[in-house]
This record gives structure tokens, sequence and C-alpha cells, in this order.
């Protein structure tokens, strides 16, 4: 038996050495590859029994490849090892987990180890079929999203049945069906098609708690339906569905997998909940209930990535409300946090559901506005301070106080290359708007490019 295995790095040296220490091991065709882009095409196209991944950031590939082939065996090796990023690996699939430099007998013990257990668990046999389940299981259990879930449930499932189109539902108050994750992308046709096997499957009453899967057979008029009722975060309920399935053989085999598939999907929506009330408690500040610095962190991180990668741009606005001082000095703090907290909720609500309002620190405020170029943060930002300025703050207590606040303006990536620049940036322009006249918007200077000498 001739072993396919796929080796990604971009130092060719050092894949020449995996692969003859690879070949040493068992007779096998290699493919080597520097980029995940064309990897990620190789996997879906061919089985590999092993993978070898010697670049930054594998994570995402890693879960490709075992929700792809759950057989396949893999090994991370890593220049900058973490504990945390270990953890990720072996949680995501990897059989191991390398350390650079790794020593020659270690490689070769994790290369036998894979091949060995990819003969153990032949393609079809039972330990295969199990060790699918295991794997998804595996990648379920460290999941923090439910749309994660769903995608690896549908994966997972739609190996098992071979099926040719599958989706994961909702039913909302009239029984109108609500795709929650699909491979249909923005293909309408099939989307009716889901509604019509959703009507076939006869949901919810034909699938529900002591009778949790059906397969109706095909007809004249409609195709062949397998569906399975589940929950995960809450007592929502959800529906696989899949088109033109296969029907396991044993069946009850097949059931018994199902029943540990559905506990593991309770079990770890209730373990996000936990997860999004601990994250809560976490990023929320206590006066306002924005979100804190913590969230700002975790935020800027995640827009200039998604920067960088798609090449857009993001607005990033620093708040400062003009003379709040005086508001603690001539009415107390406590009306002071509630003007604070009544005004982190006008704030709210003049930016969109997908952008971020941040307290940043007394009377200071950070918006994250995404996507977003320099002419609408600019629009946005007067928009703000003019509604603030019109407004009226403590009503309730019978003071209708006039507050206005002065605002900064910073792009990335025009105006900086780092998450604290970006904020220092933004910071500098309320501080110069402020200097020259309070209630009033000010954009930071374009950032400044070294010239190359020859």
């Amino acid at each position: 038996m001739q072993f396919n295995v796929l080796l990604l790095g971009k130092d060719t040296k050092q894949t020449e050495v995996y692969a003859t220490m690879i070949r040493d091991q068992v007779e096998c065709h290699i493919d080597v590859m520097s980029r995940v882009e064309n990897a990620v095409n190789w996997i879906s196209r061919v089985r590999y029994h092993l993978v070898v991944i010697d670049l930054p950031n594998p994570s995402n590939f890693v879960e490709r490849i075992k929700r792809l082939h759950p057989e396949s065996s893999v090994i991370v090796i890593s220049e900058n090892a973490t504990i945390e990023e270990a953890v990720n690996m072996i949680r995501n699939g990897a059989e191991d987990y390398l350390r650079k430099p790794i020593h020659l007998d270690t490689f070769r013990l994790a290369v036998r180890r894979g091949i060995d257990r990819k003969t153990l668990f032949e393609e079809d046999g039972v330990y295969s079929r199990y060790l699918n389940l295991v794997n998804s299981c595996q990648m379920i259990s460290a999941s923090i999203d439910e749309t994660r879930v769903f995608s690896i449930v549908r994966s997972y499932l739609s190996r098992e049945l071979r099926a040719s189109q599958s989706c994961v539902v909702s039913l909302d108050p009239k029984g109108d069906i609500a795709i929650q994750e699909s491979d249909q992308g923005a293909d309408n046709g099939l989307t009716e098609i889901f509604e019509i096997a959703a009507k076939t499957a006869k949901l919810p009453t034909a699938v529900d708690d002591s009778h949790f899967q059906t397969f109706v057979e095909r007809t004249a008029m409609t195709p062949a339906v397998f569906a399975m009722q589940f929950r995960c975060v809450g007592d929502r309920v959800f529906y696989f569905l899949a088109l033109s399935p296969k029907k396991p053989e044993p069946f009850e085999e097949f059931e018994s997998r199902l029943k540990i598939l559905r506990a593991q999907i309770e079990v770890t929506g209730q373990n996000i909940v936990r997860y999004r009330d601990v994250q809560q408690m976490a990023f929320v500040d206590d006066v306002t209930g924005l979100h804190n610095t913590r969230y700002l962190t975790t935020v800027l991180d995640r827009e200039i990535e998604r920067s960088k990668t798609t090449a857009s741009s993001f607005v990033v606005l620093f708040l400062d409300a003009d003379k709040f001082k005086s508001v603690n000095d001539q009415h107390g703090h406590v009306h002071g946090s509630k003007l604070l907290s009544e005004l982190g909720q006008k704030l709210k609500g003049y930016v969109r559901d997908s952008d971020a309002i941040v307290r940043y620190g007394g009377d200071e405020f950070v918006a994250i506005l995404t996507p977003c170029d320099l002419a609408m943060g600019k629009v946005v930002a007067e928009r703000i301070r003019k509604s603030i300025e019109a407004s009226e703050f403590l009503k309730e207590e019978g003071l209708k106080l006039k507050v206005t606040v002065s605002i900064g303006v910073a792009v990335f990536p025009d105006h900086a290359s780092t998450k604290e620049e970006i904020i220092e940036q933004a910071d500098h322009a309320m501080y110069v708007a402020k200097k020259e006249s309070r209630n009033r918007v000010y954009v930071a200077e374009p950032r400044k490019v070294e010239k190359q000498h020859a």
C-alpha cells in the first residue's frame, strides 16, 4: 500500500529533510507546498494519510483537514511553540505537536505513529467510523461559537451519509425554515429545495426528543431526506437536513453514534453559555454597561487582522466629554456616573450594530467603526457631536444638563500600523480638538512614511 503525504512549509531545505526521513519510514507519494491556499484546494481532492505542517498560525488549516478527512494524521511543527498553541492544535485534531529544533528520532516516531494509525483505522471500518465521530466531537468541544458547531456537525453528518447537499436550519413561529449553516452559498434555488425537504420530513412533528432522527424515502416529487433534531445553546431547537443520503449500515450502530454526537453538542452549548457569561463580565464596564478596554484590545486585534486580509479600512473615534469635571464638582459623582451612563447609551444609538462603543476611562469613550473610510468616519463623528450638543441629560433628576464632546478621528491603516498607534493618533486628534475650541471634530494627521535612501 502506498501512502499519500502532504508537506506544508516555506523552507525548501527543511521540507527536503522531512521528506527524506518520511521515505525512510514508509513507501509513499509526497506533495510539497508552501502556500495554505494551494494546500486547501488539494486536500479537498486528495485523501492524505499524513500531513506535516511547518507554518505559522496553522490552526484553521488543521481543522480544515480534520473536517474533510478525520482519518488523516497531522503533525504540527512550530518555531515559537507555546502551551496555548499546543492545546489548540491538539483540540483541532493534530496527533503530534513538535517544537523546533526537532529531534530527528522524535519526528520519525511521530511519522511512524501516524502511518500505523492510518493502517489501523481503515476506510469504512468500524474503527474509522468511531474515529470520525471522536474527531468531530473533539472539535465541537473546543468550539466557543454556535455557528462553528453547526459547521462541524454538518461536515461530519454529510460525510457519514454521503449526502449531496446539507444544511442546519431552525423554524420560526410560523413554521418557516431559517437556514443557519449550509454549503449553498448564494444559491436561492437550493434554499427552495431545503424548504421542500423540511416539509417532506414533516419538521418538527416527525422529529422530536423521543424520535430525534428520520429517513424519508425519495418520491417522484421530492428528494430523499435525512433529518436530525438537536439543541445547542439554550432551549432553541435546530435540525440537520441532508439531501439524497445513503442510509448507513448497520443502522443501529449509526444511531448510537448520533446519540453521542447530540450529547456532545448539548454539553458544548452549555459551555458556550458559561463562556459568554464570563466574557460578558470580563468585557463590560460597570458604570455605563458598554464594553471596556479589555474588549477594545480584542476588537482591535480582530479588525487589524481583517483589514490586512481584506485590504479594508476602519475608523477609530476618540471622544471626551468637555468640562465633565464641573459636573462632578457641582452635582456629585453619583450624578456624574449617571450622566456617563446616559451618554454611553446615546453613543450606542449613533453607530451600527457591527460597530463597537467602549468606555476608555473617566469621561472618555472610543468607537470602532468597521468597515469604514475617512469620509464616512467624519460624517458619523459630526453627527454624534451635533446630536450630543442638542441633547439634555439627567432630565429625570430635574437637571437638564447640556453636554458637548470633542472627537478625534483616525483611520487604520492610513494613520497607524498597530493598535497602540491607532488609539494614540485618535487620542492626540481629540486633544487638538479640545485645545482649539472644544465641541468639535478633528482628524489625525497623515502618517509620515520615512523615505528610503539609496
